[in-house]
């Protein structure tokens, strides 16, 4: 009798594991997605993002090492500049959510290459991988953009795109990627799932996270804990530019405090009143201020 109740208990576990896996990485999924409050753009944010949608764009499709699955993304030249940004968008949206960013990096003389991560828009793929599999395709983005120019390269990403920048961070990369930028990044997927189970569902869910990351290695090719933000920034050797808003409850401010003082690299550290992502929307003067000092040191 005890061998069957173990038996029961343990294929419980598993189909737990399985529903929660689903859950917070089948595409399409809503797990970090809270409703965000409207936010009112500053004056001319809107009519500069409309002006470089009309810009001609030129898409890339590469097969991603990791998994082999497709990956897309949408190149836009500006002029004659030898910079590209390479722009990584956050959890269960698509290249598009970042087009008021991309305008920025246009707007700022720079080239732009939005991707589609895995599991969104037009990449195929089934599963999101909270930064860590969006890292193994960023390495190869950071490959095409080199055998098709000879740019430098900044990195950019917002939420789980700004993981994905992080942990990249603590690769070995070529010499032509110089600067990190993260908008609303997490400490580690443990951390912010955890966060999220206890804060949609009052648990405090550890050890469901763990279930559901042990599922994660056998049908997505990774564990939770292989995104781990902080242990990849002590590995960094580029500057990176922190940026949060104090009032974001996805992702909260503190694990920016957290974030900011990993490893050994030049940095700097920008914060504004603002929600989740949402910092260059209100103080979009001094959003762009920073960004400009930031790089001006590195480019």
């Amino acid at each position: 009798m005890t061998i069957i109740i173990i038996v029961i208990l343990l294929l419980l576990a598993v189909l737990i594991s399985n529903a929660l896996f689903l859950y917070l990485q089948k595409r399409g999924s809503n797990a970090l997605n809270g409703s965000a409050p409207k936010i009112k753009r500053d004056s001319g944010l809107d009519e500069r993002t409309d002006e470089f949608l009309k810009m001609d764009k030129e898409k890339w499709i590469i097969d991603s090492k990791f998994n082999g699955n497709k990956l897309v993304a949408w190149f836009t030249k500006n002029k004659n500049s030898k910079v590209t940004v390479i722009l990584v968008h956050g959890f269960a949206v698509d290249h598009t959510s970042l087009d008021i960013h991309a305008q920025l990096f246009n707007h700022l003389g720079y080239n732009v290459l939005q991707i589609d991560n895995q599991a969104s828009g037009q990449s195929a793929g089934k599963y999101m991988g909270y930064g860590y599999i969006e890292s193994r395709d960023l390495l190869d983005w950071i490959s095409e953009v080199n055998r098709r120019t000879d740019d430098k390269i900044v990195l950019f990403g917002a939420s789980m795109g700004a993981a994905t920048v992080m942990l990249t961070s603590g690769e070995s990369l070529p010499d032509n990627v110089l600067a990190v930028i993260e908008d609303s990044g997490y400490t580690s997927a443990e951390d912010i799932l955890s966060y999220h189970c206890k804060d949609r569902f009052h648990i405090r869910g550890l050890w469901l996270i763990k279930g559901a990351s042990v599922i994660s290695r056998i049908r997505a090719g990774f564990f939770y804990g292989q995104a781990d933000c902080t242990k990849a920034l002590e590995k960094c050797q580029l500057p990176v530019l922190f940026m949060h808003g104090k009032n974001d409850f996805t992702v909260p401010f503190e694990m920016e405090k957290k974030l900011s003082t990993c490893g050994n690299f030049d940095r700097m550290i920008y914060s504004s009143n603002g929600v989740h992502i949402r910092s260059y929307y209100i103080d979009s003067v001094k959003y762009q201020e920073t960004v400009e000092n930031f790089l001006s040191h590195y480019l």
